[in-house]
């Protein structure tokens, strides 16, 4: 008797395969969705560390002969002039992201699978940089690509920052305190690295070495912009707050 009951249950559940597909999905969904955002962050940082340490592998120096002049070893460190200035470049550069990335999760109070898979996609062009920056002086300014390769891989790193919190502020990712103007202010805190490295792109197969010195523009875009966003975010924060005021005493003259 029992059996015929199971069997008959069995029987309904493949005639209604859908009855509890939206609790089936939810559980599905625990293991793609969480609360916890610390192993993301751990293993971030550590990617991070990784492309950082990478970075000054290039600045080895070759085994010198005991009897050096002093003639030749100055030749030798002005021959290390531009791998250095690549190192310094580059480690400036991914400690921005990596600033920029702090803040992020700062923000951010759980995760899912889409901001997991857009996370490993910035980490990639974060630890894929020492590659660029090992080529960037090598072509003596004859060939675009090195400078292309690596202002796209800069590119892609912010823009996959800016993309992160994009999708955690829609995805209800974030804690309650981001309002509209704090993702306002974040959002376009990004743009100064991939307009600037973007733009660059054309100039390069036009004059590679030119394109090397625009990328000084990223600093005062930075200051301006930053500017003109804080006062954007003061001036929507006050008009919130002054809101709320009027919200909260009710209106004014009223009596009770």
């Amino acid at each position: 008797m029992g059996s015929h009951r199971e069997s008959h249950k069995s029987a309904a559940a493949q005639r209604d395969p859908g009855k509890y597909a939206e609790l089936i999905a939810e559980r599905e969904g625990r293991l793609r969705r969480g609360p916890e955002t610390a192993r993301t962050v751990f293993f971030s940082d550590a990617v991070f560390a990784i492309a950082m340490t990478l970075l000054v592998l290039d600045l080895k120096p070759a085994v010198l002969p005991p009897d050096i002049t002093g003639a030749e070893f100055d030749t030798f460190l002005v021959s290390q002039a531009e791998p250095f200035a690549g190192f310094v470049l580059s480690f400036v550069l991914v400690g921005r992201i990596w600033l920029g990335h702090h803040r992020t999760f700062n923000a951010i109070k759980a995760y899912d699978g889409r901001l997991q898979v857009i996370n490993l996609v910035g980490l990639f062009f974060v630890v894929f940089l020492p590659v660029p920056t090992s080529l960037l002086f090598e072509a003596n300014s004859q060939t675009p690509w090195p400078p292309v390769i690596y202002a796209l891989t800069i590119s892609g790193s912010y823009l996959s920052l800016n993309l992160l919190w994009r999708h955690a502020y829609r995805a209800g990712l974030m804690h309650s305190w981001v309002d509209a103007p704090m993702y306002r202010l974040v959002l376009r805190g990004q743009d100064a690295g991939w307009v600037v490295f973007l733009l660059s792109i054309p100039l390069a197969f036009i004059r590679p070495d030119l394109a090397l010195f625009s990328w000084i523009l990223i600093w005062p875009y930075s200051v301006i912009s930053g500017r003109y966003r804080r006062r954007q975010f003061v001036t929507d924060e006050t008009a919130r707050f002054d809101a709320e005021g009027r919200a909260a005493t009710g209106p004014a003259g009223s009596i009770d």
